[in-house]
């Protein structure tokens, strides 16, 4: 299985979006050197907006290429089979594609064959130690190769090959702009004769254009002020004072557009008058036919693309693509005084995105980047057209609402954002949980202005950190607090904190079995609140607070304690090798009673140490790794099983597998649910059961519902899920147990 690497994206070439390398193969060193922290200072790179991809099977080759061409300052990928170049240039503009001439399945020749129908703006080279070499042809008749890089290449000779190659691919894209895009270009010409030989020229070199030919002046800046003109072209007999004020009126009446001036004297003071004016270009008479006419609007289009760049880079988040500040400022400005006068209502949402440290701090700020645009993508999908929707910065967003009738509009809004972000994000083999709070401001009735808008909207965004994260509230004038319900919050909160004395937890199993169905593995302890008036209440809803109140210790080691003792009694009742498993918080890892708690439970309940499981979250494994290590090493000490829960949706990296004592992966239910019909689950799965067995695990799918899904998971060692059983109370677990009495039918007990 293929696996993405982060490379040539050091501090010395921070390229915006940092390259990948398609790798199949990742060695360790490889795998500890992704998270490392780039030290020293960083700088941008010269052509950070330039990629080039080398495909090589030779890995010192690859290495060699990409750091001689980071070093001249462009973004290099790598990819060491022609498949993994296809699909990467599938993925991503290059303006130079290189290959090696020799390589298996798909050479370098056949490879750009069959990329440059696909991508025919790039430069291609093949790389070669081959001293005579015939390249075909194109069908056209054009060469297939634009340039044969001759090993060994030396690093002055490759900055020059790469230097022609980056600068053709940009003109190809500006011709290929200008070619295929219905450019209106404006004439401005007192002669009928010389408009009709601009028109007629205009259709010769750009067939697809239209042009507009108007006399004079004033219909020229009319005309530009109702029409949108990608160009003008203004024909100048001298460069006098009329000439000159012609060009500066086109200026000053269409700023945004570049002016093309023709004249009829090659002398340099002309030139320089009729450019200062606010020309973008002079273009001799007598040497204007179709190739210089294309040439000199392939030019005003790069100026007129990279003015529009600037600015709009100056009003929106590069990384987003969303408004920033600055202009959600005068968005918000303009929106009030539409709103005040329809006397309708206007909402703004400040929304933060929780605990997106940890991200930045796991993985990188690149793939945080990348997390960020996909929130921005899910923002957007789930807004109206009318909404505006902007990045302040960080992890923050903000969002306006116009034209509201209640505030209930903007709530119902602020839910559908939230559960817009609810489904994992996959991000380069990662699978990153996302949530949000978000707080609301209303005009007028929370602010009149847009600075008091924005104040109030960032309070109310605190709050719901506050009150647990993964929600939003509402601005009061009154008192700060929500309308919807903040006196409810408390009091369940404080229900929480009292259920544990008040004997209010429910400890429910769920049945573990082989794949055949036939022999009972174990049961998974899973704790529920037993609600004196709200009734049975899922762990979705007080385990957050649990977690982050720190109340998780008691309640995990209580438990622990408390299954430990039901699965003994199920022991010497019935099944003598029924094995247990229990879920461990990363709370419970941070105090340094955990092994002396565990430790306690089995000498209390009786139960063999063998016959205990204990699971943590894949990401527990990439916070303190060496007290982790320690700790893990201690339970196992004990003869307790350590198993990786949820497994493929944290941020650990394979290698660090191999480092730890474990003894199973659980395949994560996200991955189960779609099975069935989407290929790339079936193939992560695939990959973990071979990752698993490879490392001599077990390996378990979580959340089998079906009989399809069932089936397709061939190579687990066992299962859980509703196909067989709910988590039930004991008294219903029992009754399931009593189904495999046998006590030779635990396949995978110790």
């Amino acid at each position: 299985m293929n696996s993405l690497k982060v490379s040539h994206a050091s501090a010395d070439n921070p390229c915006v979006d940092r390259p990948l390398t398609v790798s199949t193969q990742t060695s360790e060193q490889e795998v500890e050197l992704e998270h490392k922290e780039p030290l020293g200072p960083t700088r941008t790179p010269q052509h950070a907006d330039q990629y080039i991809l080398y495909v090589d099977d030779d890995a010192s080759a690859r290495e060699a290429f990409a750091d001689a061409a980071s070093s001249f300052g462009y973004c290099v990928d790598t990819a060491e089979t022609g498949g993994d170049a296809l699909t990467m240039a599938s993925q991503r503009s290059y303006e130079v594609i290189a290959a090696d001439l020799r390589m298996p399945s798909l050479n370098g020749l056949a490879l750009i064959q069959l990329l440059r129908p696909k991508r025919p703006e790039a430069s291609y080279l093949i790389v070669t130690g081959a001293s005579h070499l015939d390249l075909p042809e194109q069908a056209s008749g054009e060469p297939l190769v634009d340039e044969v890089v001759s090993k060994p290449w030396s690093l002055s000779d490759l900055a020059k090959i790469l230097k022609r190659a980056v600068d053709r691919s940009q003109h190809r894209r500006a011709d290929s702009l200008v070619q295929k895009r219905n450019l209106p270009i404006l004439v401005l010409s007192e002669s009928a004769e010389d408009g009709t030989f601009l028109r007629r020229l205009i259709a010769e070199a750009l067939p697809k254009n239209d042009a507009h030919v108007v006399k004079d002046l004033s219909d020229a800046v009319e005309v530009s002020q109702r029409r949108d003109f990608q160009s003008i072209i203004v024909k100048i007999e001298t460069a006098d004072s009329s000439a000159l004020e012609k060009i500066a009126g086109l200026r000053r009446a269409a700023p945004e557009l570049p002016i093309i001036a023709i004249g009829n004297s090659d002398d340099d003071d002309r030139e320089q008058k009729v450019l200062t004016a606010g020309a973008s270009d002079y273009v001799i008479e007598k040497k204007l036919d179709s190739y210089h006419l294309r040439r000199s609007l392939r030019l005003a289009s790069e100026r007129k693309s990279l003015e529009d760049r600037l600015a709009y880079l100056a009003e929106r988040d590069p990384v987003t693509g969303l408004a920033n500040r600055a202009a959600l400022r005068d968005e918000l400005s303009r929106a009030i005084a539409r709103v005040h006068q329809r006397h309708n209502r206007l909402a703004l949402l400040f929304l933060d995105l929780d605990r997106f440290k940890n991200v930045n701090e796991s993985l990188g700020h690149d793939l945080g980047d990348r997390l960020l645009q996909v929130v921005a993508n899910r923002l957007l999908e789930n807004l109206r057209d009318v909404d505006i929707a902007a990045r302040l910065g960080g992890d923050e967003f903000a969002i306006v609402l116009e034209g509201l009738r209640n505030e209930e509009e903007a709530v119902a809004t602020a839910q559908r954002l939230l559960e817009a972000l609810t489904p994992p994000a996959r991000l380069q083999g990662y699978e990153i949980a996302c949530t949000g709070s978000i707080g609301i401001a209303i005009y007028p009735d929370h602010g009149e202005t847009g600075a008091e808008l924005m104040q109030h909207a960032d309070r109310a965004m605190y709050r719901a950190k506050q009150n647990g994260r993964d929600g939003y509230h509402l601005y009061s004038n009154k008192d700060g607090e929500s309308r919807s319900g903040v006196l409810e919050r408390l009091q369940f909160e404080s229900s929480i904190r009292h259920a544990l004395e008040r004997d209010q937890y429910v400890v429910f199993f769920q049945p573990q079995l082989t794949l055949d169905r036939k022999q009972l593995v174990g049961m998974e302890a899973l704790v529920r609140w037993q609600h004196p008036e709200l009734g049975l209440v899922l762990p979705g809803r007080f385990m957050p607070f649990l977690e982050s109140s720190g109340l998780i210790k008691g309640v995990g080691e209580w438990v622990l304690r408390t299954a430990c003792r039901q699965v003994k009694e199920w022991q010497d009742y019935m099944f003598p090798h029924l094995r247990l498993s229990v879920n461990l918080s990363a709370r419970q890892f941070e105090g340094s009673d955990l092994v002396v708690s565990v430790e306690r439970a089995l000498a209390e309940s009786g139960l063999p140490a063998t016959h205990l499981e204990l699971e943590i979250t894949e990401s527990l494994l990439m916070k303190d790794t060496e007290r982790t290590r320690s700790t893990l090493l201690e339970l196992k000490a004990l003869g307790v099983r350590i198993a990786i829960d949820d497994f493929g949706t944290g941020y650990s990296s394979l290698a660090y597998l191999t480092t730890f004592p474990l003894d199973c992966l659980k395949i994560d239910r996200s991955f189960v649910h779609d099975i069935t019909t989407n290929e790339d689950d079936r193939t992560v799965a695939d990959a973990i059961i071979g990752l698993g067995h490879s490392l001599r695990l077990d390996v378990m799918a979580e959340g089998v519902e079906t009989q399809e899904q069932l089936e397709l998971l061939k190579g687990c060692d066992g299962f859980q899920g509703f196909l067989v059983s709910r988590p039930e109370p004991p008294k219903t677990a029992r009754a399931f147990i009593e189904q495999y009495r046998n006590p030779e039918s635990a396949s995978l007990a110790p």
